[in-house]
């Protein structure tokens, strides 16, 4: 007897736990508004009270929710403590209860956690399912930077020249610059007994740069739409001015790094908002007059990438922007007429 009845409470909850929810529509309420606050989608509504197209609901009108109580099923995650963690803590980025942590992992009073210590912690279904979609996402934005990055750079040693002095050997100087004998016979091409003579030059490789590569000849494009004011190469200026609009977007003139993205208080002063990039083959374009700067140093630009917005120049009363391209070779800096290479 005790059996039967304990048989029959247990259908009686379960069905009770299991009982679709009977709402009153309101005014304002849409199938998109309940479903949401019931946590059920639109199509479970829908279904579930045979709606038709186009789906209209009334005030006073009685609906069916579905209840999903019995579809969600409880997972476990393993947790490895950390410093400063806590049972509270943990519990409350699970959104699981202490309790739970306590019986789950048969903690015993006073509920001590150590660092490195693993839990398992009970999670959603619904929780899983987004941390995995994060997993993913971020995978694949990594992956896709890597890429974009590897194909844009390549590595180029970089060196530097010792003269040897009098009771130089190859470990001395190798220990000097913290790096290999083994590397500097090899740059060298020294043969045994490795000897060196005062007065000789040796090549110390020190590490290695990224630098650009581009597949194509390097090409400029005009940064800016706009007319090119005249006077300011008549002044005596390297560069143009490219008159345009405030605000009006400024992109790069070909693929590059960049150097320098701010304002310059010192050579650059009169120039404002500057960014400087460097491309291929000894190259470097200068972008100033600038409004506002959507780059930084180091950050590699696309041919075409918007870099910032015109401004309007204080000391040339003009809006528009001041462009430069320049020719490093040997350390020297050798200024081009934009006009005679821009396309």
């Amino acid at each position: 007897m005790q059996i039967l009845i304990l048989f029959i409470s247990f259908l009686f909850l379960t069905n009770f736990a299991f009982a679709d929810i009977t709402y009153v529509v309101k005014r304002g309420d849409s199938i998109a508004k309940i479903a949401k606050n019931y946590g059920v989608s639109v199509k479970d509504i829908i279904k579930a009270n045979n709606l038709k197209r186009p789906y209209i609901i009334r005030v006073g009108q009685k609906l069916k929710i579905p209840n999903k109580s019995r579809r969600i099923e409880k997972k476990f995650v393993y947790y490895t403590v950390k410093k400063g963690d806590s049972l509270s803590k943990i519990a409350k980025r699970f959104r699981t209860s202490i309790k739970k942590l306590i019986k789950i992992n048969n903690l015993k009073k006073p509920y001590i956690i150590r660092p490195g210590q693993k839990l398992k912690v009970p999670v959603k279904k619904s929780y899983l399912v987004k941390r995995n979609l994060k997993k993913k996402s971020s995978k694949k934005k990594k992956n896709s930077q890597f890429v974009y990055k590897s194909s844009l750079l390549s590595k180029v040693p970089v060196y530097k020249y010792y003269r040897v002095r009098k009771g130089d050997s190859v470990l001395k100087i190798a220990k000097k610059f913290r790096v290999s004998p083994r590397m500097i016979i090899r740059e060298n091409h020294l043969r045994k007994p490795y000897i060196l003579r005062p007065g000789q030059k040796l090549k110390i490789l020190t590490g290695y740069k990224d630098v650009l590569k581009l597949n194509r000849p390097v090409q400029f494009r005009f940064p800016l739409d706009g007319r090119i004011d005249p006077t300011v190469r008549e002044k005596g200026y390297p560069g143009i001015f490219i008159l345009s609009n405030p605000g009006k977007k400024v992109k790069a003139a070909e693929t590059g790094i960049v150097k320098f993205a701010g304002k310059d208080e010192h050579f650059l002063k009169p120039y404002g908002n500057v960014v400087i990039i460097e491309h291929p083959k000894g190259y470097q374009t200068v972008y100033s007059n600038l409004d506002k700067i959507f780059v930084k140093p180091k950050q590699i630009v696309k041919r075409g990438d918007v870099i910032g917005t015109a401004g309007i120049s204080g000391d040339w009363g003009k809006s528009g922007i001041y462009f430069e391209i320049n020719k490093i070779y040997n350390r020297k800096i050798y200024q081009i007429n934009p006009l005679e290479v821009l396309k």
